[in-house]
């Protein structure tokens, strides 16, 4: 399934902003980001757009606000 998101920003400047806050987000996540990890964990990439976009809005850019749901599916349970 192919999930389009759809950003609906003022200006260039925040769209810029926004695909910098991005980076940075995967960029802490992976710790140091490439296009392997997008390509192999995409569904890991989702679950991070999901968590800063909600109908076409970005509802969140704290980056550890961001994390702290994809971070609880990787604790290993006991």
């Amino acid at each position: 399934m192919l999930i389009h998101y759809y950003v609906f920003l003022q200006n260039e400047l925040s769209i810029l902003e926004f695909i910098h806050t991005l980076v940075e987000t995967l960029d802490r996540y992976f710790s140091s980001v490439c296009e392997l990890d997008i390509m192999f964990n995409l569904e890991k990439v989702h679950m991070i757009l999901d968590e800063m976009i909600m109908n076409g809005q970005i509802v969140e850019t704290n980056k550890n606000r961001i994390l702290a749901p994809v971070s609880v599916l990787d604790k290993p349970t006991s």
